[in-house]
């Protein structure tokens, strides 16, 4: 399997979150790396309800108490552990998990050779 390099592991503190893309057109790859409760984690940077991504402003992922990922778009609210839709217009589905692994103090992205 081959990884790419997202960032250095202490980029991401603790209950925040960092996008990236790569790519472009139909091509492009949208995803968001979150650090909660000491355990990293990354989904597709893609609501369930409409497509939109999860954060606006850039870079924002969680709600302002720090709790739960929002979509800033229609308000989705998401569970950080797992990205399942609690409340809002996606009630049920969930964030589209992608694989991450630490190594060397970096992030890498999973990626299928």
């Amino acid at each position: 399997m081959s990884a790419r390099r997202l960032c250095a592991e202490s980029e991401i503190a603790e209950g925040e979150g960092r996008g990236f893309a790569f790519g472009a057109g139909v091509a492009r790859e949208s995803v968001f790396v979150i650090r909660w409760r000491g355990a990293l984690r990354a989904y597709r940077n893609r609501c369930p309800h409409a497509g939109s991504p999860i954060d606006w402003p850039e870079n924002r992922f969680f709600d302002l108490s720090g709790e739960y990922l929002m979509c800033g778009t229609h308000g989705a609210v998401f569970r950080p552990e797992d990205g399942v839709c609690i409340a809002g217009p996606c009630g049920g589905r969930a964030l589209a998990p992608v694989p991450i692994r630490e190594e060397a103090g970096s992030i890498l992205l999973i990626g299928e050779d």
